[in-house]
């Protein structure tokens, strides 16, 4: 819920958790939201709701109208095209991580993935979300790249909910197996990373989103 001690603002806030019920099917497609139903439901004023409203509708998760905002939940064919991006982004950021970097993001990637495995065993969904996304989001973190940096942020909130919704799906079918399969593609890359090899590290990560079928293998 929305918490005004947090030292993150209000609208901030509710666009995160307007954004996780969207992603993870709470409010149905074409569902119409308005400012006054929306402020009334979490304790508010109209001021951060319309700017949740508007970061909702700049990440395509609403269309906003005069009557309104209208639900937009993502089709299969748009979580896919916002994996290419994703892909384009990473392929990017982990083959040109600084020398200096290699080394560290290795280890912390190496823990990520431990942690991921740990995660697994206790059947913890959000604690393996957590640990995928940081697996995912070092690079970014040390590349010397401001474009990149920028694209990234702008999709990294949006990343963060498809990815812990599916997440806490697939845990809830009980498809480990399928997890575990996951943490070993996590551990290829890190194998590759340690070779140097940028196109085994790329290959590496193809082979990641490709088992995931979040990319079409005849694109990329």
């Amino acid at each position: 819920m929305i918490d005004p001690k947090l030292n993150i603002g209000l609208g901030e806030q509710l666009t995160d958790i307007l954004r996780m019920r969207i992603v993870g099917g709470q409010l149905e497609n074409g569902l119409k939201l308005t400012e006054t139903a929306v402020a009334s439901e979490y304790g508010l004023s109209r001021a951060p709701v319309r700017e949740a409203f508007r970061n909702l509708e700049y990440e395509g998760l609403l269309d906003i109208t005069k009557q309104g905002a209208v639900v937009k939940v993502l089709t299969e064919k748009e979580v896919n095209e916002f994996y290419n991006v994703r892909y384009m982004l990473e392929s990017f950021a982990l083959s040109h991580i600084p020398p200096d970097a290699r080394e560290p993001v290795i280890r912390f990637m190496e823990t990520s993935a431990d942690r991921m495995e740990l995660a697994l065993s206790h059947k913890d969904a959000d604690e393996f979300a957590a640990q995928d996304i940081a697996f995912h989001t070092k690079a970014f973190e040390v590349i010397d790249h401001k474009f990149i940096k920028l694209f990234w942020a702008n999709i990294d909130k949006l990343y963060r909910a498809i990815l812990i919704v599916g997440t806490r799906r697939q845990f809830d079918k009980g498809e480990f197996e399928y997890k575990r399969e996951v943490v070993d593609k996590h551990r290829q890359m890190v194998a590759a990373l340690k070779k140097g090899d940028n196109e085994e590290i790329l290959a590496a990560l193809r082979n990641h989103f490709h088992y995931n079928s979040w990319i079409d293998k005849k694109e990329f």
